[in-house]
């Protein structure tokens, strides 16, 4: 049983002002702060779910549109990727009937090279033959004229027209050499003999061979042979009078062209052949002129 309280300033009896229904008012007043939090919270919530659901959507047309756009770029590419392989298969045919063309052009082109091949053989067997007809044709003349000078040889002396052999050449058999005593290179040597209006001497047949070889005095001398290249090889040897080689006295193992510069034949002191390069300065040299009757 609940108790009056006194005051102390009376005797008057004082209630308790949190009695049962100032109790209740004050849980009623938390109950409505409660709420009105729980309330706030939620429009809180529910505004900040609506910024999110607005700015997702935002973002989801913005996304739509790019989709969209890469949508009609994709189509474009499609479109140009279309145009590029029609491009391509038209070039490929193309380079189809180049390549075609290109095969046929280069068989016709073998076949070209080898009917020129054949030409070719067929003008060098010809050129042979030519030049081996002038060569015994050139033989044949100069038989004659010696023939013809060493009968003239035989009365000569009471022939006033023959004119003698200069000072330090040599006759023999209706020509005059002369063995020179300084040196010099080929092309130089030819000069000096066309000074002398004589040329570098031509040795015809083992006869006039034996006649050099017994004047050499142990020196090498240049003769008038020199070889003819042809796309850097050596394809024959001719004389300064432009007949080819027939009679030789090659030393062993000569010609072998060393170095691929031997182009000029000296003769050595035993009267040997042996192929030189014309610039060689170590050589003398034979000039050699007709006697003029």
């Amino acid at each position: 049983m609940d108790t009056p309280e006194y005051s102390k300033w009376g005797d008057r009896l004082l209630e308790d002002p949190t009695g049962p229904w100032g109790s209740w008012g004050h849980w009623g007043r938390r109950a409505i702060l409660v709420g009105l939090v729980l309330s706030a919270t939620a429009v809180l919530w529910v505004i900040i779910l609506s910024v999110l659901l607005s700015k997702a959507s935002t973002e989801q047309g913005t996304l739509q549109d790019h989709q969209d756009l890469l949508g009609t770029k994709a189509m474009k590419l499609t479109a140009v990727l279309g145009d590029l392989k029609k491009e391509v298969t038209a070039y490929n045919s193309s380079l189809q009937g180049v390549q075609a063309q290109l095969q046929t052009t280069s068989k016709e082109l073998k076949e070209a090279e080898v009917k020129l091949m054949e030409q070719e053989s067929t003008l060098r067997e010809l050129n042979d033959r030519v030049t081996q007809s002038l060569a015994k044709a050139g033989r044949d003349l100069e038989d004659i004229r010696t023939e013809l000078f060493r009968e003239l040889g035989s009365i000569k002396v009471g022939n006033v027209s023959c004119s003698q052999c200069p000072a330090s050449w040599i006759p023999f058999q209706g020509s005059c050499y002369f063995f020179s005593q300084q040196r010099a290179q080929w092309d130089q040597a030819q000069r000096l003999c066309a000074d002398a209006e004589a040329h570098l001497v031509i040795v015809k047949d083992l006869e006039e061979q034996t006649f050099l070889t017994r004047n050499t005095r142990g020196l090498g001398y240049w003769l008038g042979l020199k070889a003819v290249r042809q796309r850097g090889k050596i394809q024959h040897y001719q004389w300064v009078d432009g007949v080819s080689l027939s009679f030789s006295n090659w030393n062993r193992g000569e010609p072998n062209d060393s170095r691929g510069k031997e182009d000029c034949v000296m003769m050595l002191h035993t009267g040997m052949w042996n192929d030189a390069p014309c610039n060689n300065e170590r050589d003398n040299w034979v000039c050699e002129k007709r006697q003029s009757c």
